[in-house]
């Protein structure tokens, strides 16, 4: 049987992460959101192929060599003079109680102007996509545009399940459309606060409000009808084990795809709500494990993929102790460090 395949289209940047000084080395890796479910996805044996149009330049060469190493096609990834390669900077410090926090950073810190910025994918270039050989069990996107829509049409009408996870509400009558078009939609409740009072009555099939440190919420019912929402507590590792937050709600969408999206739209229109459940509490247990590593998916760099999918087992079991005993472990991590690196000659000509 062959692997399970998702397509990606929206947020793909290279990540900046420096841990504690602005002195310390950076390490470079692939983010965004559609950046960080499709390279772990491939982390755990799908066959990925985001779509993307970024700018032929040093930061989409490196993002582009962290996707190689992950086995990601890079088919659809345009770099044309036109494109854009988003810089994120990742900061990961601790507060004045040694607490773990983080911030994301989007001005050049030696020369205060705005970094490269994401683009989305032109109508044109996707009108010139095929997938007569490679057909997507499941299309995940995070930014509403023309070309990201019509991409999600085209994998519907091949059987693809549509998994939306927008950061904000963007332009109304393209998040309204969609929204018509998935058959998921995960958002946070931190930033978009007002779902309830813009649709009150479900849209998707199975729609996620995620709460942060307190869980999330969801309301599922393939007709659509349900109103109520229903919680769903977060799975814990001990605090001394958490180093950063900063991409646990990707890998949360992660383990919910992992779960239930092998087998396309008809895979999920058969599924019942105890496996909704269950998807859900993976994704949660994902989360809970990848926050203990630096980086949005600096997990993936330190354990291998079968520790993993056993770390999440006892997490879900509630076998605290095993887990800690495998994040106690001595980890050397497979990113390379990047001394003195100047964030302006990774996008200047």
């Amino acid at each position: 049987m062959g692997k399970s395949v998702c397509f990606g289209a929206g947020l793909i940047a290279l990540d900046v992460i420096v841990n504690g000084s602005p002195d310390s080395p950076a390490f470079l890796s692939a983010g965004g959101s559609c950046g960080n479910v499709l390279t772990s996805l491939a982390y755990l044996g799908w066959d990925v192929a985001p779509v993307a149009r970024l700018k032929k330049d040093k930061a989409s060469r490196e993002l582009l060599k962290d996707l190689e190493a992950w086995d990601v096609d890079q088919q659809f990834i345009s770099r044309e003079s036109d494109g854009s390669t988003p810089i994120i900077i990742h900061r990961v410090y601790k507060d004045k109680v040694g607490n773990p926090k983080h911030r994301f950073e989007f001005r050049d810190p030696d020369l205060g102007s705005w970094l490269p910025q994401y683009k989305p994918v032109l109508a044109s270039y996707i009108e010139n996509i095929e997938l007569s050989t490679k057909m997507p069990n499941i299309f995940y996107f995070d930014r509403a545009s023309r070309g990201t829509i019509d991409l999600a049409k085209k994998c519907k009408e091949s059987g693809a399940l549509i998994f939306f996870e927008p950061t904000s509400l963007g332009e109304p009558r393209l998040f309204k459309e969609a929204m018509a078009i998935s058959d998921i939609i995960k958002f946070s409740s931190e930033r978009i606060d007002n779902y309830d009072i813009l649709f009150p009555t479900q849209q998707c099939a199975l729609e996620i409000r995620t709460l942060a440190a307190d869980g999330l919420e969801y309301r599922f019912s393939h007709n659509k009808r349900s109103i109520k929402w229903e919680s769903l507590k977060p799975f814990a590792v001990q605090q001394a084990f958490v180093k950063d937050t900063a991409g646990a709600g990707d890998w949360c969408s992660t383990g919910i795809i992992n779960f239930l999206g092998h087998n396309g739209l008809n895979g999920f229109n058969n599924l019942k709500k105890d496996a909704i459940i269950m998807a859900l509490n993976t994704g949660q247990a994902f989360s809970a494990l990848s926050i203990c590593f630096n980086g949005a998916r600096g997990i993936m760099y330190e354990l291998d993929n079968k520790k993993f999918l056993v770390a999440v087992k006892q997490i879900m079991a509630s076998k605290l102790s095993k887990v800690e005993k495998i994040l106690s472990g001595k980890f050397k991590s497979k990113l390379k460090p990047h001394i003195d690196l100047k964030i302006s000659s990774l996008y200047s000509s």
